[in-house]
Formats: C-alpha cells, structure tokens, sequence
C-alpha cells in the first residue's frame, strides 16, 4: 500500500502520524549530510587560526564582522537575521590574518529539537580557536542574554573553549551607574561599539594576546637549504631568528602548538627553545591527526 493510502478499518490519524514520522526521518539524513559537509570545509582550513564570534541574537554580531573585515555582511535587528556562518579574514596587529566566523544568534530556552540544526550551523564554533562572545550592553536584559548564551555554549559542548566576553553598543548606555554596574560584574569585558568602532583596537589586541597563549617557542633543526619548510613556518607562526651550520640551520621561531605536531619528524628535529637538549613532543590536538594534501611547500606529516 501506498504512502497516503488508507487501508480498510485505518483512520486518518494514523496516516498522518507515519507522514509525520517520515518527514523526521528525511529531515534527520539533511541534517547530517549538512553536518558531514559543514565538517568537511571547517577541516579544509585547519591550518589557520579561527576566531568565532558567538552571542544572542541582535548582540551586534554582524555589525562586528563588518567593522572589523569589511565583509558587506547582512546586519538587521530581527530574530536569526544569520542563519548561515560566514567567515572573513580578519588582519590582527602583530600577528597577521586570521579567519573569523559570525554565527547565528542564540535565544533563551533553546527548543531542543533546535540544538541539533544549531550544531550542524555552528561547526565553525566548536572548531574555533577563541571565541568572542558578544552581548547587547544596552539590552535591560544583558546578564540574563550572557546566561543564557553560556547556557548554549554548554549544550554544544563548548563551554571551555577559550573566550573573550565583549560588550558592544557601550555608546548607548546612558547611564553611567548602569554601565559601571555592568563593568563591576564583567571586569575583564572589552568594551566597544560596533557600530562607531569605538574599542576595536582594545578588542584585536586583546584577540591577539588570546591566541598567543597558545603558541609557543621552539627550536627547529633541519637542511639549510630546507626552504620549502621555512616559508611553511613563516605563513603558520613567526620566524624570530636563524643560525647556519655547514648544511644545517636552526630557526627559532613561534608557532601553534597544532602546528609543531604537523612538522615531518624525517626531515626536521624540534626542539623547545628554553631546553634545547629536549625535543618538542606532538601536541594532543585532533587537528594535528589528518593527513595533509600535497602540497610543493607543505611539509606536513603524513597520516597515520
């Protein structure tokens, strides 16, 4: 029999009840082709730093992204005015490119059916190096909109991930007693205006300190005439110095931790620069894990 079809004695509820059921079940295989492919493009960008900027809906997300990158993005005061993630490059002082994201807005009491779109939408977040978290600081209801984008955050699983909370729209607080009340409960909170782009430069300092405390020193040993590998770690980190043997050469430099994972133990030996008689041990990160693709100046270990 036929979907739709009504049997002999079957009543229309029952009908109804298996459309229903097999309009779940198709919605549940989009949602996780969606998901597989959302995984599949954070992946292809491993390598670079990720910034994500998170917070409830009509924080001035949008409007952030579009200060700080010029993306051209859609900025409208609506309820999910972005539901797709969209990612920009975003020129950090002293430090060089990174990638940021804006993601959709988050609400209270989250319907739990949602929180399975939401993980699909907000790949990006879950594979973010830092997270900005940016909250309405004229909205009368700011620390209940914290709360409850923490709230979020934890359902998705990443509740740890570094962060930085940021008060934007501070120009539109008039009341100086509420505004330092605000400031009291959040003392370490960067305060800006999207909108003016007053405290941006606070905010890319402070995203740039951020990252950097996941970087470190090393010492990395490897054929002088290793170029490929040198400029593979000048776009990753910092080269900071180099010394020159008869065919050998040390670069000093500073890169993520990830990325000393991926350095071919073949062709280089690494080091931390504070001890040099002990080599660096691989990182636990998963994004050291997958193999590279090749690449003339990648040189990037190979797959396990």
């Amino acid at each position: 029999m036929g979907i739709g079809m009504r049997g002999p004695g079957e009543k229309q509820l029952e009908v109804d009840r298996r459309l229903v059921e097999k309009r779940i079940h198709d919605l549940k295989l989009e949602l996780a082709t969606i998901h597989a492919r959302r995984e599949r493009q954070v992946a292809a960008r491993q390598e670079q730093m990720t910034v994500s900027l998170v917070g409830y809906t009509n924080a001035g997300k949008s409007t952030l992204l579009n200060a700080l990158t010029a993306a051209g993005v859609l900025a409208e005061d609506k309820l999910f005015a972005t539901l797709d993630t969209r990612t920009r490059r975003w020129k950090l002082p002293s430090w060089g490119p990174v990638l940021l994201s804006d993601t959709v807005g988050f609400i209270r009491d989250l319907p739990h059916r949602l929180i399975a779109s939401f993980k699909a939408t907000l790949e990006e977040t879950r594979q973010a190096d830092l997270l900005l978290h940016v909250a309405d600081a004229s909205s009368p209801l700011v620390e209940q909109q914290i709360a409850a984008v923490n709230g979020v955050l934890e359902e998705l699983g990443v509740d740890m991930k570094d962060t930085l909370l940021v008060l934007n729209k501070v120009d539109a607080v008039i009341d100086r007693v509420s505004r330092q009340r605000l400031l009291s409960r959040h003392p370490h909170a960067i305060c800006i205006s999207a909108k003016s782009g007053e405290g941006l430069d606070q905010l890319a300092e402070a995203a740039s300190a951020a990252l950097g405390r996941s970087f470190c020193d090393v010492d990395v040993e490897t054929d002088a005439g290793n170029g490929r590998l040198l400029a593979w770690l000048a776009a990753h980190g910092e080269i900071l110095s180099r010394q020159f043997g008869e065919d050998r050469m040390t670069i000093h430099c500073r890169v993520p931790q990830a990325v000393v994972g991926r350095i071919n133990s073949a062709e280089a030996t690494v080091r931390d620069h504070a001890s040099p008689s002990s080599t660096v041990a691989s990182p636990d990160d998963s994004r050291s894990a997958p193999a590279a693709e090749a690449s003339s100046v990648s040189p990037l270990t190979e797959a396990s």
